[in-house]
């Protein structure tokens, strides 16, 4: 005996949407583009009213958790600029998220994470931190150990970090929480590295923590960004060789950690062939990627069978496998321009545009976008929430 399925009324659907709890459940699965909210808005006067609810748009974005990547931001000449990543009708119209920093000369910028731009003043010594979807702007004066009359040896460099990711409660989107600037700066060989959190829960500037380099190690390299891997910031150490800085934000202590020098090939004038990128390993942990050309290789930090912990060849890769990729590619390969942390993947620049690597899986998509050349090189992935118009 076959069982019909018993239909429901037709008019059981629309009455489901006159119920505002149902109508929100299925409205924040809508796709999490610029575009899905401003649309949905446009139905009628309720849609719209729904959707610009800020409890709605929290539940959205917790929904989601991960945001698109809207672009890329760099520096030019006193500019921050941005570089939309997505197509029509979700792209970001350059000009809404550009910005022009004073003392431009001095100027760059050095993260870009959970929502916010950091911008830093070398000269003036102070920070800037931006939300562009809000277009708020915060100035963070060093603190006053670092202003004395030695303030200019001092060769800083920071991140910003959601106040939330210690617990492990960031959205992405969280421009609306409170926010930390870890500042790192360098005074050369002999003087090591000195670190200060600023929290914008206090608007204070925390204890000065730091530590010695070793004798192969003087400065924070500019020519990689900065990785968060769990409570930890890494950036990139150069001086006769490479190593990297571990700033711990929960123990609040540095550590300098030296890279195996017999996977670093330099030329006849002492300058590296490769390019680095700190990425995530799998599973948690810190690997280092080096990209000569196209051929990769990943090292990872980790413990060993002594009960200590060192680096580890983790894997090689050949990107000539990747057809797509070759294509129009000169022999020196493609250039990395950023790392969008949070789900492992790296972003190559090529000439025939932009390419999405994800390091586990190695697979890759082609973004329909060119990057021009630019003063600051590093490209600095956005990913936040956007619902202009609501």
């Amino acid at each position: 005996m076959v069982r019909r399925r018993r239909r429901l009324p037709s008019s059981a659907a629309p009455a489901a949407l006159d119920d505002d709890d149902i109508l929100s459940e299925i409205l924040r699965r809508l796709p999490p583009l610029p575009s899905s909210l401003p649309r949905a808005s446009l139905v009628c006067k309720r849609w719209r009213r729904l959707v610009a609810d800020p409890h709605f748009l929290r539940r959205f974005r917790e929904h989601h958790r991960k945001p698109p990547i809207l672009g890329f931001f760099s520096h030019c000449v006193g500019v921050i600029k941005f570089t939309p990543a997505l197509d029509s009708p979700d792209s970001i119209p350059a000009s809404r998220f550009s910005l022009r920093l004073d003392g431009a000369e001095h100027s760059i910028i050095l993260d870009c994470r959970h929502g916010r731009v950091l911008c830093v003043n070398r000269i003036l010594l102070y920070f800037v931190v931006w939300a562009p979807v809000t277009g708020e702007q915060r100035r963070v004066d060093f603190p006053l150990s670092f202003r004395g009359n030695n303030a200019r040896k001092w060769w800083p460099s920071g991140a910003v970090v959601c106040a939330a990711s210690e617990q492990g409660h960031v959205h992405g989107g969280c421009h609306s929480n409170p926010f930390q600037v870890v500042l790192v700066a360098t005074g050369g060989h002999g003087e090591g590295v000195f670190a200060c959190v600023y929290s914008s829960e206090t608007c204070t500037w925390g204890n000065v923590v730091s530590v010695l380099l070793p004798q192969n190690l003087s400065a924070i390299s500019f020519c990689c960004a900065n990785t968060l891997v769990g409570n930890s910031v890494f950036w990139l150490l150069f001086g006769r060789s490479f190593g990297i800085l571990k700033f711990d934000l929960h123990r609040q202590s540095l550590d300098a950690i030296e890279l195996p020098s017999g996977a670093i090939d330099f030329d006849k004038w002492g300058q590296a062939k490769c390019q680095f990128l700190i990425t995530p390993a799998d599973g948690g942990g810190l690997s280092l990627l080096y990209l000569s050309g196209f051929n990769g290789q990943v090292w990872k930090w980790k413990a060993n069978c002594d009960g200590g912990v060192g680096w580890m060849v983790g894997s090689n890769f050949d990107l000539n496998s990747l057809l797509s990729l070759k294509a129009g590619v000169d022999n020196r390969g493609p250039k990395i321009l950023g790392m969008a942390e949070d789900d492992n993947t790296m972003f190559l620049s090529t000439d025939v545009g932009v390419f999405r690597l994800h390091l586990e899986s190695m697979n890759f998509t082609k973004l329909s976008i060119i990057m021009s050349d630019s003063i600051f090189r590093v490209r600095f992935p956005f990913r936040s929430f956007y619902s202009a118009g609501t």
